[in-house]
């Protein structure tokens, strides 16, 4: 007996499962002192709202018709927002000069190239992120250290300058296993609403011009 065909509404409702699978697992957070849950704030909702245009005008994912797509579109956009959680630096200053950097490039670079590119710089932004979260940030966190006599000198101000800085939460690396599984589960959900035609909507503007090169040729 054949197996029935994968629709693209059966693809958008598989696609909806696995971004929501990625959300629950970017939350979890292994650290330490125990295991709790976080929620994305303010900045990664905006920033996660941002994306899901991106990636629609882009044609990453394809666009929604009827419920399921809409469902894995609003999944997609929670996983988005839980993933950015995950990937940017803790509240401080350095996350400020990371949100500042990204709003002035990251339009330009993301809306503009093929989308095969697009995908490309956003696993490149991953990694970055990932380096300075997850890397950087704890060896500067440990070389900060609180005792008198460290911290280039500042003693036990050393505690509220790295505060300032990054109010960084040492985590598990099981924990970071967990975040590893939640980026492979949303790249799993894209690649599920990636159009299969390979077709590529028209950037902003292009339209008039390609049509005043085709009667150019014509002529």
């Amino acid at each position: 007996m054949a197996s029935p065909p994968v629709t693209g509404a059966r693809r958008a409702v598989g696609a909806a499962l696995i971004f929501l699978g990625s959300a629950v697992l970017a939350g979890v957070l292994l650290t330490p002192d125990g295991v709790r849950y976080r929620t994305p704030g303010l900045v990664e909702g905006v920033f996660a709202l941002l994306l899901t245009y991106v990636l629609l005008l882009r044609g990453v994912w394809a666009r929604p018709l009827g419920w399921p797509g809409w469902l894995a579109v609003a999944y997609g956009t929670a996983a988005n927002a839980q993933v950015l959680e995950l990937l940017l630096p803790p509240p401080g200053v350095v996350e400020w000069v990371v949100v500042f950097v990204l709003a002035f490039v990251s339009w330009g670079a993301l809306t503009s190239g093929p989308r095969t590119r697009l995908v490309a710089s956003l696993a490149s932004l991953a990694l970055l992120l990932a380096l300075l979260r997850y890397s950087v940030i704890p060896v500067l966190w440990a070389r900060i250290g609180p005792a008198p006599g460290t911290a280039f000198g500042l003693g036990d101000a050393a505690e509220s300058l790295r505060r300032v800085l990054a109010d960084h939460e040492p985590t598990l690396p099981s924990g970071q296993l967990l975040g590893i599984a939640a980026l492979a589960l949303w790249a799993l959900g894209t690649r599920l609403l990636w159009p299969g035609d390979g077709s590529l909507p028209p950037a902003p503007g292009t339209e008039e011009r390609g049509g005043l090169d085709r009667g150019a040729g014509a002529v």
